[in-house]
């Protein structure tokens, strides 16, 4: 599916706002092209990235308190497995849908869509944390990963693919185009010494995502501000639509653009989410409109250089932050915002 938003601007995730309608205001007020739904960590621990999507799996458990998430085997496994497989096998998809607790940016936007807010938008964006990302909480009954129990690993890919799918269906209810990301800071561990990762097993639990978003006319995306193998995520039998990266890193930055698949990628029409508007503070504070510009020319050059037209990555082209701005200030978010708004402004 060819993607030609030609510099439209999105966000990644997280807000530090406490309200959903400031933060929905935010989004609506600056990115008329790709608005998306905010979530807000600072609100609720419900709206952490790990637990915000994950309350459907079996054996799950919340220590709000503490602000912990992970699961517990001790409790009834194989009740909770029958449960959950026979949502899954029903094609329950509702079940896994978002609600007002887990995430008050999502009812808050649809509701602000609903008033006209995004008329005459590209695309409407909604996102879900990865499997690889989820895959490392815990189990408290041994601290083995998620990911290393297969029964438990499945289930978590299921639970993305399944949420993926509501988010597209409830965004196409008021759009042509949905965009969902599955948002995977933990792709920089594969190949690190540090864990044990099967690349082919990641790469099957991406395509299962991706193909169930494409299954309800869905375009995929996925996020990594951290190093990671690239090519893995532009290989052809993946067919993800949109890779975001952080832009604000030289490294991130050397390893994208020298990847091998990186040119075929864009011949097939695919796109590519620059995150160039900086999200950590000292960056951000320093940011200028004519830095932040003058960068993402550089970025197209250095592609253009492996032999892309020019024409086609500015087409091919979104422009994000590095990352969410969950972290951040209020100011500081704002100014991110604003960065961001006028550069796309800039390229159309």
């Amino acid at each position: 599916m060819k993607v030609t938003p030609g510099g439209a601007a999105t966000v990644i995730g997280s807000f530090p706002h406490a309200s959903a309608e400031e933060a929905c205001g935010l989004v609506f007020d600056t990115l008329p092209d790709i608005p998306a739904w905010p979530q807000l960590p600072r609100r609720d621990f419900f709206e952490d990235m790990n637990v915000q999507f994950s309350r459907r799996l079996p054996c799950f458990a919340i220590d709000p308190v503490n602000r912990k998430a992970g699961f517990d085997t001790s409790r009834d496994l194989a009740g909770e497995l029958e449960r959950f497989y026979t949502k899954v096998i029903e094609d329950d998809v509702e079940y896994f849908g978002l609600d007002d607790e887990y995430a008050a940016g999502f009812g808050s936007f649809i509701s602000g869509v609903r008033g006209g807010r995004a008329d005459g938008a590209f695309a409407l964006k909604g996102e879900t944390t990865g499997p690889l990302t989820l895959g490392l909480m815990t189990d408290a009954t041994d601290g083995k990963y998620a990911l290393y129990k297969p029964d438990l690993f499945d289930a978590v890919v299921k639970s993305c693919s399944m949420n993926a799918r509501w988010q597209v269906r409830k965004l196409r209810e008021h759009a042509d185009r949905a965009i969902v990301f599955f948002d995977e800071p933990s792709l920089s561990i594969i190949g690190s010494g540090f864990y044990s990762v099967d690349t082919s097993q990641i790469a099957a639990s991406f395509k299962e995502i991706i193909l169930g978003i494409h299954g309800e006319v869905g375009l995929a995306g996925t996020h990594c501000c951290g190093n990671a193998d690239w090519d893995v995520l532009l290989d052809p039998d993946l067919d993800l639509d949109i890779i975001n990266f952080d832009a604000t890193d030289e490294i991130i930055v050397d390893k994208f653009i020298n990847a091998r698949n990186v040119v075929s990628y864009l011949e097939r029409g695919k796109c590519v989410a620059w995150g160039v508007v900086p999200t950590l503070k000292d960056k951000i504070e320093a940011a200028t409109p004519e830095g932040v510009e003058e960068q993402f020319h550089a970025l197209v050059a250095r592609l253009v250089q492996r032999g892309v037209r020019e024409e086609i990555v500015l087409g091919q082209s979104i422009v994000t932050p590095s990352c969410g701005t969950g972290t951040l200030s209020v100011q500081l978010a704002e100014k991110v915002m604003a960065l961001l708004a006028g550069l796309s402004r800039a390229l159309k």
